[in-house]
């Protein structure tokens, strides 16, 4: 079939428990990739997949940049680009995605053809957001680029499929939630992005992942990659990831290169919860390996499929 019809991920019945045959079944992120420069990544994940070592992909969205290439009337050759790049993984795994700022061209049409996601399967009304559960994971994957404020629907429905997660935690041990845009961040070229926005959409958001115990909220949006401490209300609650007493923050956002990437970042002193930062000028890309008591999580240089940064979140 074409790769239309095999990115309707709702007719895909999702692993939701246990952790695999083998115990090093990984699942790849990404953030911000499109078509230019971003070879390296796809072939990472494509052989990643391939190889029967990434059993899942997640997209926290800007995906084909198609709304950077002009005319606007005729730019549906990106999307069709990007896709057949990604055929290899996206035909053998599910291909789970949010959207970004850089889907909203034509409101969202393209994003929504080319990309089904299971959202009534998750209790949600909106194609925008959804949940599912896979390899002990429950991901919450939110749209950031639609009302997520006090009292919206959306809001509603992230603090109802929270609730349900941590009912079904025995299950299903880790609480992952994916958007596009950073709740904690630390960029000095897009400084407003983390000094203005962040703070409001902590406002929206924090207090649901400290409620629910969300172990990782991973997002996009800023061209870098960094992580936090497990951190609540800008103090940090601890500088070891066993047990942790609150969320941990990741922005990877560097899969790709169509806007350049971003190596500016506040000093420490500035940003107390930053824990690890990247310090490349070149393109990356995540892993997880989930397991009962424990979630590795992998930074990967495309170029060279080397390990940049690695921590393990443990529960006891």
């Amino acid at each position: 079939g074409s790769i239309e019809s095999l990115s309707d991920l709702s007719n895909i019945t999702l692993q939701s428990t246990g952790f695999g045959k083998t115990g090093k079944e990984w699942i790849g992120v990404v953030g911000d990739m499109g078509i230019q420069k971003s070879q390296g990544t796809i072939a990472g994940l494509n052989n990643g997949v391939e190889e029967g070592d990434m059993q899942l992909l997640v997209h926290a969205g800007d995906i084909s940049y198609a709304n950077d290439y002009k005319p606007a009337a005729n730019n549906s050759w990106v999307w069709q680009t990007y896709m057949d790049d990604l055929q290899r993984s996206a035909t053998r795994v599910p291909y789970m995605t949010c959207p970004g700022n850089h889907e909203a061209q034509f409101s969202f049409a393209a994003y929504l053809n080319w990309l089904h996601m299971p959202y009534q399967a998750s209790g949600s009304s909106s194609p925008f957001y959804h949940s599912f559960d896979y390899l002990g994971v429950h991901f919450t994957m939110i749209s950031t680029e639609h009302d997520f404020s006090n009292g919206s629907e959306q809001q509603k429905w992230i603090e109802n499929d929270l609730k349900k997660a941590v009912d079904n935690r025995e299950t299903v041990p880790w609480i992952v939630v994916v958007g596009h845009r950073p709740l904690y961040c630390s960029s000095v070229a897009v400084i407003d992005r983390c000094t203005k926005e962040a703070p409001e959409f902590r406002s929206f958001l924090e207090w649901l992942l400290k409620l629910y115990e969300v172990d990782v909220y991973i997002c996009g949006h800023n061209h870098q990659y960094e992580r936090s401490y497990p951190v609540y209300n800008n103090t940090v609650m601890g500088k070891d990831y066993h047990n942790p007493a609150a969320t941990v923050y990741i922005v990877d956002g560097a899969a790709g290169d169509v806007e350049h990437l971003d190596p500016t970042f506040l000093p420490e002193e500035l940003a107390p919860w930053r824990a690890a930062h990247g310090h490349l000028l070149e393109t990356s890309w995540m892993r997880m390996l989930p397991a009962k008591t424990s979630l590795q999580i992998e930074l990967i240089r495309s170029s060279t499929n080397e390990v940049q940064d690695r921590f393990t979140i443990t529960k006891s």
